[in-house]
């Protein structure tokens, strides 16, 4: 193994330290989020709110931006020519399983309940083809497939950016920064201008082309190893700020104005990333346990599965009786945890399968684990 402040590289498998982590923190933030949202619940008691300020879909964001980049400039590096089709088909094998399986899952459910018949509509086009962004930039989503926006914003990154990563050259990095500040011009004026319920501004907000690469140009600037940059963001003081910002943002203390939210927070989830996966960054908080790896793992499980379970619990604590604590404990504990374990044996015995095959078409591999 050579291993040095930046990577850890077996047979060109890459491990970054603590990503899992980080994927855990995103995916829990998400199911916490979403267990008392009018969209999957019908909850007919008060049940206490937790709210999260933190938005762990950019989180998402940024990782993908960040660890695709980072893999495609490796393999540009190893083969001097970035393989199309094999970016593809790795795609398709890590995404489209669970995906279209939860679907299934998900129509089958909705004989029985009719709360969820709305996957019966002409909008499920949309998310067959990872199109779920645009139904939601409409307000015209599927109730229990909502969620799949995210999915397909990063799909349809994943349109363009590999072709940019291979036929961009020499200019690679601020060609990147100048399509983010584009996009974040756009989206101000178009807050400015037309208000935030324009088409325009929505769009922007919802297909968030410019988090994802803001997680590039990160991987730009680790890959080459920008040594005044890697040592601004990853030293303690900076550390410190980030993760107490982070609390905040988590908590809900702090307010971010509505042009700057996505983007301030997926710059701070860069810092989290850089200052996790760099060997020689200060550690104020080491994501690197089983625990976070075990989540990280199936944190694309989490994700998609967890509305069904909140939206089944839901109906089976309907006359629920109990006092604040007790309550708060008893659902939260138990969506939560059987998400986790239908994402357990969806990865273990379903997209493990894919992942395999998924390692045929790979030149730089991204080690799912450490922890073995």
């Amino acid at each position: 193994m050579i291993t040095n402040s930046k990577i850890s590289m077996t047979n060109k498998t890459v491990y970054l330290n603590g990503l899992n982590g980080l994927r855990a923190i995103a995916a829990i933030s998400v199911v916490i989020g979403h267990i008392t949202s009018l969209t999957f619940t019908t909850f007919d008691f008060n049940l206490p709110r937790i709210t999260i300020g933190f938005d762990g879909v950019t989180l998402f964001f940024v990782i993908s931006g960040f660890l695709i980049s980072y893999l495609l400039l490796l393999e540009k590096v190893e083969t001097n020519d970035i393989n199309i089709i094999n970016f593809y088909i790795r795609r398709v094998l890590r995404i489209w399983p669970i995906y279209y399986l939860f679907i299934l899952i998900s129509v089958i459910v909705a004989f029985f309940d009719t709360t969820i018949k709305d996957i019966f509509s002409n909008t499920i086009f949309y998310y067959l083809f990872f199109a779920a962004n645009l139904p939601t930039i409409l307000h015209n989503s599927v109730t229990i497939i909502v969620h799949y926006w995210s999915i397909g914003v990063e799909e349809q990154f994943y349109l363009f950016w590999p072709w940019i990563v291979k036929l961009v050259r020499t200019k690679l990095l601020p060609v990147t920064i100048a399509i983010v500040i584009g996009l974040f011009l756009l989206k101000s004026a178009s807050w400015f201008f037309l208000g935030n319920h324009s088409i325009l501004y929505k769009s922007l907000v919802v297909t968030r082309f410019h988090c994802m690469l803001i997680g590039a140009i990160g991987a730009m600037l680790y890959k080459n190893y920008n040594q005044r940059f890697i040592s601004a963001i990853t030293n303690k003081w900076t550390q410190g700020v980030v993760w107490l910002f982070s609390v905040l943002l988590f908590l809900d203390i702090i307010y971010l104005p509505a042009p700057l939210t996505y983007e301030i927070t997926a710059i701070v989830s860069l810092a989290l990333i850089l200052g996790q996966i760099d060997n020689a960054a200060f550690k104020l908080v080491n994501l690197e346990n089983r625990i976070l790896d075990f989540l990280g793992k199936i944190s694309y499980g989490i994700y998609v599965i967890h509305p069904l379970v909140i939206l089944l619990f839901s109906h089976l604590y309907r006359n629920l009786n109990l006092s604040f604590i007790p309550q708060l404990i008893i659902v939260y504990s138990t969506i939560i945890l059987i998400t986790i374990l239908l994402a357990f044996i969806s990865y273990e015995y379903f997209e493990k399968k894919f992942l395999r095959l998924k390692k045929k078409y790979t030149i730089v591999e991204s080690s799912n684990s450490r922890f073995k």
